[in-house]
């Protein structure tokens, strides 16, 4: 009866759309067809009852609400087997609860975990201030920090920086787009030369913005959905500088720009230049993404903000 409820149960639709957009590969069709199994077997490991997905959810997971056989609430997450989600529970079990959502049971081959769960769960854009968002937001950011040693299964951010590097310059020799390649030429060689200029490195959430802090009762915010990385902690406020409503926003005037920098900076106890100067990295192999994969409005977006921070920020 279990199994056929959820059988017919809709995937997530942000995830039905990521996954007909080609994200994920041909191996997720096998993902899909093992996906009711799985949930009935995490059902019996755990001692648990899962409810339907939560609406429209995320775009490489299934997490759906859990209860516990003593009656508590909890969530259950299965993650679609990608590079980014590698390293996730060890990342969650690294934090112990502080600042961010407690794991309480993990199958780590298979990308499950039994999560705390956020009670209301709105998520930290529901708060129309932003200062008062940049405040919560910078504090959390901190308080994830930690070191961690860099031989467990969490990758370094050189090595995937690195990556980057390689995959935006064939993206940029390959592609025609209405840009002059300086600003993303530039974002190339600092993909390759800021991590090894890093004089810390530290356990990242590598996906930190407020889509990612939910509304709790143990604390007021707790940070969920770690991509967890070990490197230089001025990567990390990248997407609280860029972002605005859940996805990358228009940069403001430059002045504006400048003013948000150092300002978020200045809360995490950064140097503002070095943050921006990883925008300029991230933003320039974020506008090649997109333009691979077809949103020339997103890429379009991410090259302004790699523009923009160029002429802010002297070379050399």
């Amino acid at each position: 009866m279990l199994l056929a409820r959820f059988v017919v149960v809709k995937l997530p639709s942000a995830l039905k759309e990521s996954i007909e957009a080609g994200w994920a590969g041909e191996t997720v069709t096998e993902w899909i067809d093992r996906l009711p199994s799985r949930i009935a077997r995490a059902e019996q490991r755990w001692n648990v009852t899962i409810g339907d997905p939560y609406q429209p959810g995320g775009v490489t997971s299934v997490v759906a609400p859990a209860t516990t056989s003593t009656g508590d609430p909890a969530v259950y997450k299965i993650t679609v087997p990608h590079d980014e989600a590698v390293g996730e529970a060890e990342a969650l079990a690294a934090y112990r609860g502080d600042g961010a959502v407690r794991i309480l049971e993990a199958e780590i081959d298979s990308f499950e975990m039994l999560l705390e769960r956020c009670s209301p769960g709105d998520s930290l854009w529901s708060i129309d201030s932003d200062r008062r968002r940049l405040d919560v937001a910078c504090s959390l950011m901190r308080r994830l920090w930690r070191p961690l040693d860099e031989s467990g299964p969490i990758a370094s951010l050189d090595t995937v920086a690195s990556r980057w590097a390689d995959v935006t310059t064939r993206r940029i020799s390959t592609y025609e787009h209405p840009w002059t390649p300086e600003p993303v030429e530039r974002g190339i060689d600092l993909l390759r030369s800021l991590p090894a200029t890093a004089t810390e490195a530290v356990l990242l959430h590598g996906d930190f913005h407020p889509g990612n802090i939910l509304e709790s009762e143990r604390e007021q915010w707790l940070v969920i959905d770690p991509k967890p990385l070990v490197g230089d902690p001025a990567f990390e406020p990248v997407q609280l500088l860029t972002q605005r409503a859940g996805r990358i926003a228009e940069p403001p005037p430059p002045a504006d720009v400048e003013t948000r920098l150092v300002g978020i900076a200045e809360r995490v106890g950064l140097d503002p230049t070095r943050v921006g100067l990883w925008t300029i990295a991230r933003s320039a192999e974020w506008s090649m993404w997109s333009w691979d994969h077809g949103n020339t409005v997103d890429a379009a977006i991410a090259y302004t903000w790699a523009r923009t921070l160029d002429a802010l920020i002297p070379h050399g």
